[in-house]
């Protein structure tokens, strides 16, 4: 049995976190949103979340150093990072630094969003998976 996978959304845009949160309940997952780079912190830290999805560009903290530190305090967590002003040197960096995928916004097809999360859940499982069965 696998445990409920549960979502972070991060985004300075309120309404895109709300629209997302409903998509991804309707979807199955358990999703939380906040706007706030420091705040998702706390979340992470309070919470096991399984799958985050984070933008780049939000004030109080760059979304690619928040990347980093999610990922040093929870190396599994599977991180998608969001921006609406992509480079190479962000995609790259972003990719460096542990991103498992990388989205461009506006989203022109939310079922590209659903996709890379259903993506990441599919990892999380096969390495569940394997560690049960180096338990068993």
């Amino acid at each position: 049995m696998y445990p409920e996978t549960k979502v972070l959304l991060i985004d300075d845009e309120e309404e895109l976190c709300i629209s997302l949160q409903r998509i991804l309940q309707l979807e199955g997952f358990a999703a939380a949103y906040t706007t706030s780079p420091l705040k998702a912190m706390e979340m992470v830290k309070a919470r096991k979340y399984h799958i985050i999805l984070a933008d780049i560009v939000m004030p109080e903290m760059d979304g690619i150093e928040l990347l980093a530190a999610i990922k040093a305090y929870d190396p599994l967590a599977q991180v998608i990072m969001m921006t609406g002003y992509s480079t190479m040197d962000k995609t790259v960096r972003c990719l460096e630094k542990g991103a498992n995928d990388y989205l461009l916004k506006p989203f022109s097809d939310l079922d590209k969003v659903i996709e890379a999360v259903r993506l990441s859940e599919a990892k999380l499982r096969r390495w569940w998976e394997s560690m049960r069965g180096n338990f068993a």
